[in-house]
């Protein structure tokens, strides 16, 4: 079996087919069960009725054969089975005693057999009807006789004529509904499987468009996208597959640009490095250099040092491995407390910092600690790139809307702002707004780690910029 043909065959859109199919015929065998079961007793009393309605013309004409002037040469057991043949019934002459006299079948001539007494319901309908005993090699018939009553000659005959009816069995009675149901399944089936296949090709089609996706995918390529117009199961599924292909291929986008990112601002640092301990290893550099050697091989290590632990801290965030407390805290507090660590960077620029604070704003359920590292990345970038003798202004106040409370904080300095196409990445890992002056955009993190620390708190960072001004807005859960 080649492997085109096995995939064919042990296919999610073959194995629904067979499926449905299956379902098909099922429900026709199992409603022809219901049909024998329910008409199975029905088809027995036709058949009594129908022995009972011939018993009166095969008694008369048995007993008319019996007169003195109609008997010939033919003996009256010939005439019993001409009386058969033309009624199409099958004839016991039964002695007084139980026993038969004559079978037109000829198996149960010479047994004894025991006749029950009439009923009043069998008075009533002209004819009695019982089951065989044990004393009988057939157990599947059924006796028919004429009630006493119906024909009173018969007290003073030695023997009485009883008809036999086969009783249907289940067999028998299938037997007599499989053509039906065989032309049922005959026009069900071929329209079942067209069904079928038509409902396992829509069903089947978008998954097969998820394997060939995901295989693609799990070869490099995360630009598979899968478009499934429908509401059932399968479209949320393909819904779901292209938000994870779009999230996967980010996440692999951003790991290759942390990759390059990291190599980039390692190479530099670990260059002077390597290039000035080299030259104080081999003497090369003169005795007064030796302090400003290592000043720089200082700075650089500081800087290697603070990438790393930016780097660390966002994979701790990555893997949810970051432990968070719960606390109500003044917002006033935590600003003061932010501002102070800013406050020498500040004067070095001659940095004019306000705050406008309302005391009434109370941050709900945060982690003071990690709010207030996101929020002293706010502010240092803010002092990082506002004019000299510029400004900074820190604006915080309570929302009263119709949904839950919350806390707004905005900070705004004055300088050179943020051009517009750069707004929408300020806050990507690696990303630097002031490229010209790489020593003091830093490593491109802090923007990135203040957003996942705010988010980590139920809350949300934004950005905007006039052209002279930038500002980033908070909102916290208040």
């Amino acid at each position: 079996m080649t492997t085109r043909i096995r995939a064919f065959l042990f296919s999610f859109q073959t194995k629904l087919v067979l499926s449905l199919t299956g379902v098909i015929l099922l429900a026709i065998l199992l409603a022809g069960g219901v049909f024998v079961v329910r008409t199975r007793n029905e088809r027995r009393d036709q058949a009594l009725n129908r022995v009972a309605a011939a018993a009166p013309a095969i008694y008369q004409q048995a007993l008319f054969a019996l007169l003195p002037q109609e008997r010939g040469e033919r003996p009256f057991s010939e005439t019993v089975d001409l009386l058969a043949k033309d009624q199409d019934v099958r004839i016991l002459v039964v002695a007084n005693d139980g026993t038969v006299l004559h079978d037109t079948d000829g198996s149960l001539s010479g047994r004894r057999m025991s006749v029950p007494q009439s009923t009043i319901e069998d008075y009533r309908r002209g004819f009695l009807a019982w089951q065989p005993g044990a004393e009988l090699p057939e157990s599947n018939l059924t006796f028919v006789s004429a009630s006493s009553r119906e024909f009173g000659v018969t007290r003073n005959l030695p023997f009485r004529i009883v008809m036999v009816v086969k009783t249907d069995t289940i067999a028998s009675a299938w037997i007599g509904v499989l053509p039906g149901l065989g032309l049922a399944a005959l026009i069900a089936v071929p329209l079942a499987m067209l069904a079928a296949v038509a409902l396992a090709r829509q069903v089947a089609q978008p998954v097969r468009k998820l394997t060939a996706a995901s295989e693609a995918m799990a070869h490099g390529d995360f630009s598979q996208r899968v478009e499934v117009d429908r509401d059932d199961e399968v479209g949320r599924l393909a819904r779901s597959f292209t938000a994870m292909a779009e999230h996967v291929g980010a996440r692999d986008s951003q790991m290759r640009a942390l990759i390059a990112n990291v190599s980039h601002d390692l190479k530099t640092p670990m260059t002077s490095i390597t290039g000035y301990a080299q030259a104080l290893t081999d003497g090369t550099a003169e005795a007064a250099d030796a302090q400003r050697i290592g000043e720089v091989i200082s700075e650089e290590a500081a800087h290697v040092n603070s990438l790393l632990a930016d780097l660390l801290y966002l994979g701790e965030i990555d893997a949810g491995q970051v432990i968070t407390r719960r606390e109500d805290v003044p917002l006033e507090v935590m600003v003061s407390r932010c501002v102070r660590r800013v406050e020498m960077q500040a004067k070095a620029k001659e940095l004019d910092i306000t705050q406008d604070v309302d005391p009434a704003a109370v941050l709900h359920g945060v982690d003071p600690d990690k709010l207030e590292r996101a929020l002293t990345n706010v502010l240092d970038n803010a002092a990082k790139f506002a004019a000299d003798q510029g400004s900074i202004a820190v604006r915080g106040w309570r929302t009263n809307g119709s949904g839950p409370p919350r806390v707004m904080l905005t900070v705004t300095n004055t300088g050179r702002g943020i051009p517009a196409e750069d707004l929408p990445r300020v806050f990507d890992r690696f990303f630097r707004g002031d490229r010209a002056r790489r020593s003091s955009a830093g490593s491109g993190l802090g923007l990135a780690i203040t957003r996942e620390l705010v988010e980590l708190n139920h809350g949300s960072i934004s950005a905007s910029s006039d052209g002279v001004s930038a500002t980033f807005t908070l909102s916290l859960p208040g």
